[in-house]
């Protein structure tokens, strides 16, 4: 399977691609260590970003939908005080998210980094990510991905670890 994950695409999401993300987003939502839940995000978030070309798609060989995320550019986790100011403007990955068929293999590291260079070619310095705190999962793997752990944050009525990298 792991070849599938160096064979994949990723492309901005089209509108019928909206469902197919969401349902994944579902899925990811029923797990314990997960702050998603049945209102978040919804398919209206997500046509946002579809809408905004900010939702992207990871399409294995045989056309199935392995995973996507979004990205962002939030004035109010922009103010948030931990961040370093040196790196930016910066740019925030969001809804990251990878079918249970493709967990393991590398593809949340494939979409990451495909993340942080759409990130950098549109000019950004730096990427930041907010991790709800109990996802014990994403804690452990965006700081062994090289994310510098740079506070901590409530918004939306949850707390967030805060993690940022600086792009080339």
């Amino acid at each position: 399977m792991r070849e599938a994950v160096t064979a994949l695409r990723i492309a901005p999401a089209a509108p019928a691609q909206v469902a197919p993300m969401l349902a994944l987003c579902r899925g990811a939502a029923a797990r314990p260590d997960c702050p998603w839940d049945e209102w978040y995000p919804d398919e209206a978030t997500l046509a946002a970003d579809q809408a905004q070309g900010r939702l992207f798609c990871a399409w294995g060989p045989a056309g199935e939908l392995m995973g996507g995320y979004s990205l962002a550019f939030d004035p109010e986790t922009d103010a948030l005080p931990c961040w370093d100011r040196t790196l930016e403007p910066a740019g925030e990955v969001v809804r990251l998210v990878v079918a249970p068929a493709w967990e393991n293999q590398g593809l949340g590291r494939r979409l990451l980094a495909d993340a942080m260079a759409r990130l950098a070619a549109q000019g950004c310095r730096s990427c930041r990510i907010l991790v709800g705190r109990g996802n014990v999962r994403a804690l452990r793997a965006y700081a062994g991905l090289g994310f510098r752990r740079a506070g901590e944050a409530r918004l939306y009525e949850m707390d967030f670890d805060c993690f940022e990298k600086e792009l080339f």
